[in-house]
């Protein structure tokens, strides 16, 4: 999966993804998202992707990773457009494993970083804002409560999501 082209047919090819897949960045999203769709059941999911070292040669690494963890995102917790738990699909596991050959953990994660925080901070960017005010006023316990029980997550979790959060919103408050 050294280019584009490969990487869109390698999962439609995998997946058995159906014939509306788009084989683009938000194509492959809706397709993980609807893995539950016709032909695959309720199944969890769990991608090996081998020889992640030579992604490190693209220049789409950081975006596909984040398409990734969105994909996950999106069916792990099951919200709806309006951020709200979808009541009527059933959670899916999904896991991006990349096995590396020659490359640090270190430095693979590197290369992805920037791109995984703007990733990060624009999804969070509508559904989250149940708890805005509670993380606006410092009120960090009931935010964390209010994150826990709204998605259904650990407090760990929830803590990971008001962090980011948080940051994600006074970044936009000092700006405008």
């Amino acid at each position: 999966m050294r280019d584009l082209t490969s990487v869109f047919r390698t999962f439609a090819r995998e997946l058995s993804l159906l014939g509306y897949f788009g084989h683009n960045w938000d194509a492959l999203v809706d397709c993980l998202h609807d893995w539950h769709g016709p032909g695959h059941g309720n199944q969890d999911l769990a991608i090996l992707i081998e020889h992640a070292d030579d992604l490190l040669k693209t220049d789409f690494l950081g975006l596909f990773v984040s398409v990734l963890a969105q994909a996950a995102w999106n069916s792990n917790l099951r919200l709806d457009g309006d951020g709200e738990l979808d009541e009527w699909r059933q959670r899916i596991a999904q896991h991006f494993v990349f096995l590396l050959d020659h490359t640090a953990p270190v430095a693979f994660t590197e290369k992805v970083a920037g791109a995984w925080t703007w990733r990060w901070r624009s999804r969070t960017a509508g559904p989250l804002s149940f708890a805005d005010k509670e993380i606006l006023s410092g009120m960090t316990i009931k935010a964390i409560k209010l994150l826990r029980d709204h998605l259904g997550c650990s407090i760990h979790e929830a803590l990971g999501i008001l962090q980011s959060r948080s940051e994600h919103l006074h970044g936009e408050h000092s700006h405008g």
